[in-house]
């Protein structure tokens, strides 16, 4: 065993319920090897084993991001933030000012949320007016909307008929939606793998210094083919830990990489705002529309059924209730075939399900898929009436409902689909406590879990990491303040002091 390491004069939260605080813990080898009080670890390791004083700050396990589209945060990073813009025009400024970096020829891309209308996008027009020598796409950040500009278009060969792609007296527009925006690649994906490889090490560092010591990378596809090889590939090289998924319903190719998962947003519908979620009923303003499902009834219940039989753990992106629907429906369908009593298999994102949903996802052992910061970023960001503008008041209410999944049993993990929104677990964990729809409120220690214990449940690897217990992982983060003693409106406000991966200091703030 290498030399212990002592962590003492802690507030531990071990997320153990047969042990559920202490003051100190010991690490040797990457593992625990013991936690308890002061005086229980300083008799058995003694005064000469190096020793860090956490001087009484709150310790957690290491956050867990369960779902994170990794490339395309990496990418990111690199692009243009337009997330603050609030007008075409603050954006065609910040497109102008990368333009003048950027040489002729070469991509400039960006990611903004529009708060204008959310049917008003850039078009190929107001972007040809900033260049018309550089090829430039602004993709919305929930990834199911884009705006480009004709060289792009040209680049990419976008045609007419493609379903999504936007057109005005038979012409196109410049905007995509789902389901066309699923299939163009991203121009960010073909950057040298010596950039890729920095800009992953970067982001990597970065969901660090926010705590995460796992990620779930969703990543692959059509889009983005290769990806997922090229991140096992680079692995060790990375701050913390990935769980791989594939998004890609190509069966045979996951199971000769060896990956016992399949999916991730493998998108059975789009997004609210882009008016692509599908809907049981139409959106309030437009009622003839209810959104978009990518795939038959037919075609979904067929992949799922073909990935359950192979033993695979499936995920599938809905948003909507009627996409939710066609997913869990060919779930339940799978099951009845062949029963598997611990598939795990999951949602993603789960928006507005119906409560004959919420019964049926519960009994069938689904896991749900949450992105708690969803509430602040998109659904409440300059008030509720916004998305009841397009959903409506009883629709709305429906958003996220935390504590009626709770009483369900549905085990529910969080995370922050990055690049949609940051890689910041506290800042999920505050939005799950301070839902605005104050009957879904989750506890604080039900919204860590949603991070920890939860996150490593959905993986399989709940034997290994998750609460900090001996003979598990040596993940663990240090908090600057107890998120169970600060008003729950401060918790996402609290900063990360320190982040151990397998016991190794992979981001401290001193």
């Amino acid at each position: 065993m290498s030399d212990p390491v002592v962590f003492w004069n802690g507030n531990i939260f071990t997320l153990n319920t047969a042990h559920p605080r202490a003051e100190a813990l010991v690490t040797a080898d990457g593992k625990i090897v013991k936690v308890g009080t002061n005086q229980e670890v300083r008799n058995l390791f003694g005064e000469r084993s190096r020793s860090v004083d956490l001087k009484g700050k709150a310790v957690l396990p290491g956050f867990i991001d369960s779902h994170v589209h990794f490339m395309a945060t990496a990418i990111t990073g690199i692009g243009i933030d337009l997330s603050e813009a609030e007008s075409i025009a603050e954006i065609l400024v910040r497109v102008r000012e990368r333009v003048a970096q950027t040489p002729r020829g070469e991509w400039v891309f960006g990611y903004f949320i529009t708060h204008l209308s959310d049917r008003h996008m850039p078009t190929r027009y107001d972007l040809d007016r900033v260049s018309i020598d550089h090829p430039i796409r602004l993709t919305h950040r929930n990834g199911h909307l884009c705006s480009m500009n004709t060289k792009a278009l040209e680049v990419l060969h976008v045609l007419k008929d493609l379903q999504g792609v936007e057109k005005e007296s038979g012409e196109l527009t410049g905007v995509v939606r789902d389901p066309a925006i699923q299939v163009l690649p991203h121009p960010g994906f073909s950057m040298t793998e010596e950039s890729k490889r920095e800009a992953l090490k970067l982001a990597s560092l970065r969901a660090a210094e926010k705590g995460v010591t796992t990620l779930h990378a969703l990543d692959g596809g059509e889009r983005n083919s290769g990806a997922v090889q090229y991140l096992r590939s680079i692995e060790k090289d990375l701050a913390i830990k990935l769980v791989l998924y594939n998004q890609t319903m190509a069966i045979t190719e996951v199971l000769d990489s060896g990956l016992p998962r399949i999916g991730g947003c493998i998108c059975a519908d789009g997004a609210f705002e882009s008016h692509t979620a599908a809907l049981f009923e139409p959106y309030t303003d437009e009622p003839d529309h209810y959104g978009t499902l990518s795939y038959t009834q037919e075609e979904m219940s067929d992949f799922i059924l073909r990935a359950h039989l192979q033993n695979l753990q499936v995920a599938v992106h809905c948003e909507g209730d009627r996409a939710i629907e066609q997913v869990l429906f060919s779930y339940e369908r799978a099951l009845r075939q062949v029963g598997r009593e611990d598939h795990r298999h999951r949602i993603e994102h789960f928006e507005i399900p119906t409560e004959n949903q919420l019964e049926r996802v519960a009994k069938a052992g689904i896991v749900a898929g949450m992105q708690p910061a969803f509430l602040p970023f998109f659904f409440f960001r300059g008030g509720v009436e916004r998305y009841e503008s397009f959903l409506g008041k009883a629709r709305v209410k429906r958003i996220h409902p935390y504590r009626a999944m709770l009483s369900h049993g549905i085990l529910m993990v969080g995370g922050s689909d990055s690049p949609v929104t940051r890689i910041d677990p506290l800042l999920g964990i505050s939005a799950a406590v301070n839902h605005p729809h104050v009957d879904e409120r989750l506890s604080v220690l039900e919204a860590i879990k949603m991070f920890t214990i939860n996150g490593s449940r959905a993986a399989f690897e709940e034997k290994m990491k998750g609460s900090i217990e001996a003979g598990k992982a040596a993940d663990l983060v240090v908090l600057s303040e107890d998120p169970f003693s600060i008003p729950p409106q401060k918790i996402e406000m609290i900063s990360v002091q320190m982040t151990l991966v397998d016991g190794r200091t992979v981001f401290s703030k001193n």
